[in-house]
């Protein structure tokens, strides 16, 4: 018997109540030429009893193994796989009748890509279409591929999986990032512009979790650059201008922030980042200069008069920094990690992750951001008109919008010499709504002050 063309794999931890309508969606594809690979991964509801009745099916295997999670499962199926391309499939999701067919003629007809993935719905449980989701067309719409595949519903040729050796199973989520960030090194990815599974939103949707998602993205992003670029970062100066009067007195360096001044915060965190090689402080304020000297590793630089106005620049005053260090130190950095101290919940993990972006998309620039589900509008000649051209049910990535949250701007040095903050080619950073709290007001503080006193002890307390 030839081997399939196609193997697919559905991995299923107690996921019973929809396992049935997964593989229906295999079992409908247009094209024949597949193998079905079902593992159950240590369930404990009815996924036994909904396997029973597919056991002896000839294109269907089942394996019953322990629980020993996502990627380790995905590994096994890679190993089981005898199909030429391999495909995912998640218990909870299901697919349109021609994804396989229409996947497998990208790669089919196209020798040079090696991984395709398709836009998607998503779903509620009940398997209603909430909206429809769609990528940018990878070469015309986007260059720079920061947002990775879906880990499910990506079809992919099995030899370059394992040319790069699977999943790495230290991770227990995120399975698909990790492996993209792998694969774009030396592989080329494509998209069609057609919905073609369904991703099913429910309270379990580990997509939910949005906390543990991104520390793991964190995690990978350092592993990779570790293990698969040597090492190699490029070297950030990380700089905390401070002016020391605001025109909001929330905002003033020594306000008392549930006990400690709100400069404070900043530099407990900047010296924990391992991704920045030099700390400087720029200040035209000698108290300032002198409270930062109780910190290690933090170099206090006093602004001129001509740079402490109000409507002073940040590139001139990154630049008068970067001649002094010239100048003093013979000290040039690769790039400037820009800290602002009124966002006084970002950690030091945003910046080590920022440094980290920088290194594996090779961009001019990395911004912190938080996107923003809500819609939009600015005022036209008829009123608001909506910025998003897509509809209401359908969600194009183009037209996401992302803003800003000032906790860092990382640039890259020759951008900021030429009078730059931000270059063209700009990477990000996700952060979650109560790590990007900007204090420009009394309201702004007293929210910071609420997340640094209950917030964080009631999200341990439900951890």
């Amino acid at each position: 018997m030839s081997e399939p063309k196609v193997t697919v794999y559905i991995p299923s931890h107690n996921y019973g109540k929809y396992l049935d309508k997964a593989i229906q969606s295999v079992q409908n594809q247009t094209m024949s030429d597949w193998e079905l690979i079902i593992i159950d991964d240590g369930s404990t509801d009815n996924t036994g009893q909904v396997l029973k009745k597919y056991k002896n099916l000839p294109k269907i295997r089942i394996v019953e193994q322990e629980n020993k999670g996502l990627n380790v499962t995905n590994n096994i199926a890679l190993r089981l796989a005898n199909g030429k391309y391999i495909i995912r499939l998640d218990a909870d999701d299901y697919f349109d009748e021609n994804i396989l067919l229409i996947l497998s003629n990208v790669l089919d007809t196209k020798p040079e890509i090696d991984l395709v993935f398709p836009d998607y719905y998503h779903v509620d449980e009940n398997g209603e279409v909430l909206e429809a989701v769609r990528r940018k067309k990878i070469g015309e719409e986007a260059t720079l591929l920061d947002l990775p595949a879906h880990g499910a519903g990506t079809m992919i040729r099995r030899e370059i999986l394992l040319e790069l050796k699977g999943y790495d199973e230290e991770f227990s989520c995120q399975d698909g990032y990790g492996l993209w960030l792998k694969f774009m090194q030396s592989y080329n990815p494509y998209n069609v512009n057609i919905p073609l599974f369904y991703y099913r939103q429910h309270p379990l949707s580990l997509t939910k979790k949005q906390k543990q998602i991104l520390d793991t993205r964190k995690k990978i992003k350092e592993q990779f650059v570790d293990t698969y670029q040597n090492n190699r970062r490029p070297k950030i100066l990380g700089l905390i201008p401070v002016a020391g009067k605001s025109l909001y007195p929330q905002s003033q360096p020594f306000s008392k922030l549930a006990g400690k001044p709100l400069l404070w915060y900043t530099l407990k965190e900047v010296k924990k980042a391992k991704n920045l090689d030099l700390v400087v402080l720029s200040s035209d304020e000698d108290e300032v200069l002198d409270y930062s000297r109780k910190f290690k590793k933090i170099i206090p630089i006093k602004r001129p008069n001509t740079l402490a106005k109000p409507g002073s620049r940040i590139e001139n005053i990154v630049q008068h920094v970067l001649e002094d260090l010239k100048q003093s130190r013979n000290y040039e950095p690769d790039g400037v990690c820009i800290l602002y101290m009124t966002t006084p919940l970002r950690r030091s993990h945003h910046i080590d992750k920022a440094v980290d972006t920088m290194t594996i998309f090779k961009v001019d620039s990395v911004i912190s951001i938080q996107e923003e589900l809500s819609y939009f509008y600015q005022h036209g000649n008829n009123g608001l008109d909506p910025l998003s051209r897509s509809s209401r049910d359908l969600r194009v990535e183009r037209d996401a919008l992302f803003r800003e949250n000032g906790a860092l701007y990382l640039t890259r040095t020759d951008i900021i010499r030429e009078g730059r903050l931000l270059g063209e080619r700009i990477g990000h950073i996700t952060m979650l709504p109560e790590e990007s709290i900007k204090i420009n007001s009394e309201f702004d503080f007293w929210m910071a002050e609420k997340i640094i006193t209950d917030w964080k002890k009631k999200r341990n307390e439900h951890a």
